[in-house]
């Protein structure tokens, strides 16, 4: 009788052991690094920004996407008018535009650095607008292809208060 006693307390302990070693092996040890959104915006660090004419300021923005990257693209429109509810963007000016279907091998990462310079000549309470976009993917599959068929893009907007 106390073998089948220590028997069985053996094999109650492997289980809790075992249930909890299962429990504890699938907790997240972390959150993951960056954020998970097809465009980044790193620089400037919010969505509304305030620069005075003649200032400079970095433009940094990240990609990521489940497909090979064909082109990003940065445009701008001012608003002089500053009458943001009646107003709408017609993003005149290309702030960048990059082809990377160049790239050997393909990226479906990308990081934009640049600097953009604030007019000296605006006046203040101007609005600068930024449109920053990409495209991504493949209409058809061929073979090989280790990403999924079609093609998306996505478009992030930012703005700049002039002061």
């Amino acid at each position: 009788m106390t073998k089948r006693k220590f028997f069985a307390g053996f094999a109650i302990i492997a289980f809790v052991s075992v249930t909890l070693l299962s429990i504890n092996s699938c907790k997240s040890d972390s959150a993951p690094a960056e954020p998970l959104e097809p465009i980044s915006l790193v620089s400037p660090d919010t969505a509304i920004s305030r620069y005075f004419g003649g200032d400079s300021f970095p433009v940094t923005v990240k990609f990521t996407t489940d497909r090979p990257i064909n082109w990003i693209m940065g445009l701008t429109d001012v608003d002089t008018l500053i009458d943001s509810t009646n107003y709408t963007p017609t993003y005149a000016d290309t702030l960048f535009k990059q082809n990377l279907t160049t790239l050997s091998p393909r990226q479906n990462l990308y990081t934009y650095t640049g600097t953009y310079h604030v007019n000296v000549n605006l006046l203040p309470f101007s609005v600068i607008r930024y449109k920053i976009s990409f495209q991504a993917g493949s209409a058809t599959f061929e073979t090989g292809q280790n990403y999924p068929q079609g093609v998306v893009s996505y478009t992030k907007e930012f703005k700049v208060n002039v002061r």
